[in-house]
């Protein structure tokens, strides 16, 4: 394992990114290295000692880029520590 911290976050608005980007910030405060990054973007987990994974909720469920990166890296996340985090619109869809 690696010596930095992943955040990876899917979103399709900007504000998922910029929750992630703060949460890389404050980690990173702590002299920690940390890579901020989207889902879709990550490659490989091995650089990494720990994770911290995050999604928009649209209709109840993380997006569909989130779920598959958890199918495909859950082997190297189950060794490892990690964090959740979610961002959801309380937007009621009438205008005002």
């Amino acid at each position: 394992m690696g010596d930095r911290i992943l955040v990876a976050y899917a979103g399709r608005c900007g504000s998922t990114a910029e929750v992630a980007e703060a949460i890389g910030r404050t980690i990173a405060d702590g002299k920690t290295a940390v890579d901020v990054q989207r889902v879709q973007d990550v490659t490989d987990l091995t650089r990494y000692r720990a994770v911290v994974l995050g999604s928009a909720v649209r209709v109840g469920k993380w997006l569909p880029e989130a779920m598959e990166f958890i199918k495909a890296h859950q082997s190297l996340l189950n060794r490892m520590p990690v964090a959740y985090f979610q961002v959801c619109n309380d937007y009621d869809g009438e205008q005002q």
